[in-house]
């Protein structure tokens, strides 16, 4: 094995441990996910840095405040400083970490192409049909309720009724699912959110259509 296949093994088992008590739609399947849509991402785009852009997306949910309080940063430089990696490497992959999320900012003109694409591969993996699924995981993991018909979304969905003190799951889509598509940073992420937005839209459809049945 290479210095950097085996860095990459390290880190993978290292994540492997360290997302055991996210719930499923935040798990191990999900970094896997990211990783494959970053990757193929980075080979259409042909831009990035992919071992980078490998390491970002293996450690991009490290630290994540919806299920633990360690400071994600100071594991990452902790976790590949062990391991002999270049500083500036650190610093690139720190940086994906603390600024993909969505919460963090919807643009940046700063962004540097491994997070650009790192940023589309999670962001993809929010949306279309495996999207519904997690977001519904994670609202019964939240104890959120599926929907409340008080909330009064237009159908089609307006973006516009989106309220932020709902806790819906439903409501997520409005504040932040349905927003996905127009977030893409690259071209390659553009089209593949073009056909997951409209599952969700259709989706929607289909819940309103039943619920009020």
């Amino acid at each position: 094995m290479t210095d950097k296949t085996q860095i990459l093994k390290f880190v993978e088992d290292f994540v492997r441990e360290a997302v055991q008590k996210h719930d499923s739609g935040h798990g191990w399947s999900h970094i896997e996910r990211v990783v494959r849509l970053a990757l193929h991402i980075n080979e259409c785009e042909g831009k990035g840095d992919s071992y980078i852009i490998e390491l970002g997306a293996l450690l991009h949910d490290i630290g994540d405040s919806k299920f633990t309080s360690h400071d994600g940063p100071a594991e990452i430089r902790r976790i590949l400083s062990s391991q002999g990696v270049d500083p500036g490497i650190i610093d690139e992959v720190v940086s994906i970490n603390e600024s993909i999320s969505f919460s963090k900012g919807k643009h940046d003109a700063l962004k540097s192409d491994e997070l650009q694409i790192v940023q589309d591969a999670d962001r993809l993996d929010a949306m279309g049909a495996i999207g519904i699924a997690r977001a519904f995981n994670y609202g019964g993991f939240a104890g959120n309720e599926i929907y409340d018909p008080r909330e009064g979304y237009a159908n089609p969905p307006n973006l516009a009724a989106a309220r932020s003190h709902a806790s819906s799951t439903v409501n997520h889509f409005y504040e932040k699912l349905l927003h996905l598509k127009d977030l893409m940073n690259t071209d390659t992420g553009r089209k593949l959110a073009g056909e997951r937005h409209d599952f969700m839209v259709k989706y929607l459809e289909q819940f309103y259509r039943e619920w009020n049945s």
